[in-house]
């Protein structure tokens, strides 16, 4: 199964090969922003996951690695979160395998890291309880045109 690290990793290599970065050039970027501890040796072993002889992942990448390799790579951190997947490689929790609602998930789920739309089965109120106001307010605005060009688009077909 797929985990988060395994994602952040790809997506990490990934950038990092778009941007023509060696583990060592963007070990550099990370002590320049402040953590020096992020070296060439620590991207690798993130990129790799330091496996065991049965492939499971040993090297996982934290949060604060995450944040600091985002902004060495001039990215936001959701774009190192996801990446399109099937609903079946989804890291979710396992009452969402297999249900209705996960053949659109995948859709979703890039919505649900950024902090603008709960999961099928969540309580949409209780999602938006630790959003900013601003952020609430953004959403709620964002909704509502949403709603309009919908209601719009039924009148006028």
């Amino acid at each position: 199964m797929t985990s988060y690290s395994d994602i952040a990793a790809d997506r990490i290599r990934e950038v990092r090969r778009k941007r023509g970065l060696t583990a060592a050039q963007l070990a550099q970027r990370c002590a320049d922003i402040g953590m020096p501890e992020i070296t060439a040796q620590s991207v690798s072993n993130i990129e790799t996951g330091r496996r065991d002889k049965e492939g499971r992942r040993r090297r996982f990448v934290t949060v604060d690695e995450l944040i600091a390799l985002a902004v060495a790579l001039q990215v936001a951190p959701v774009h190192l979160l996801s990446k399109p997947l099937p609903p079946e490689e989804l890291p979710l929790p396992g009452a969402w395998k297999g249900s209705p609602e996960a053949e659109g998930l995948a859709l979703i789920w890039r919505n649900y890291i950024k902090g603008e739309q709960a999961l099928p089965g969540m309580n949409a109120r209780d999602y938006m309880t630790e959003a900013p106001e601003e952020d609430f307010e953004r959403l709620a605005v964002q909704l509502a045109e949403r709603r309009r060009r919908a209601q719009e688009g039924e009148s006028d077909g």
